[in-house]
């Protein structure tokens, strides 16, 4: 498939991701580099948290999936991000979990001050591989419209 542009996004059109595996070295190593708190980078604090063992930091949960919404999107013209909507977290990621990530357009919407361009939202949810909510949240870009040389 070619470069794909705003006009050829459709309302409601589900983007195919890989699943997302969480390794407990991954959570580890994560953390550890961007968010330490004990529970994600302890076993043995961790496993006296309320969560009662090592888990994945919401920073990792959003990133990992971030990468594999962005991987389906192909060779999409995208010109900008414009923010993430509301993220919501139901359970913890825990280490051996194997996420699964729906994405699906809405609320396309041609520039009126910018006619070159069009806001696109990705709504996400996120299961893990027993099929429990794991999060939801949304991404808005702006993408190129196919008259436009990018």
């Amino acid at each position: 498939m070619g470069k794909r542009y705003w006009d050829d996004l459709n309302e409601g059109e589900i983007l195919s991701c890989r699943p997302v595996v969480f390794g407990q070295e991954d959570i580890i190593g994560f953390a550890k580099r961007y968010d330490p708190l004990p529970f994600h980078v302890d076993e043995a604090r961790a496993k006296d948290s309320i969560f009662g063992g090592i888990i994945a930091s919401a920073l990792h949960t959003i990133s990992a999936c971030t990468r594999v919404v962005v991987e389906a999107q192909g060779d999409l013209a995208i010109l900008s991000g414009l923010g993430i909507d509301e993220v919501k977290l139901f359970i913890p990621v825990r280490p051996g979990d194997v996420l699964s990530v729906e994405g699906r357009w809405s609320d396309l919407k041609r520039s009126r001050s910018k006619p070159d361009r069009g806001i696109a939202h990705l709504k996400c949810k996120v299961t893990n591989q027993r099929g429990e909510p794991v999060a939801e949240y949304g991404y808005k870009y702006f993408v190129a419209c196919r008259d436009m040389e990018i």
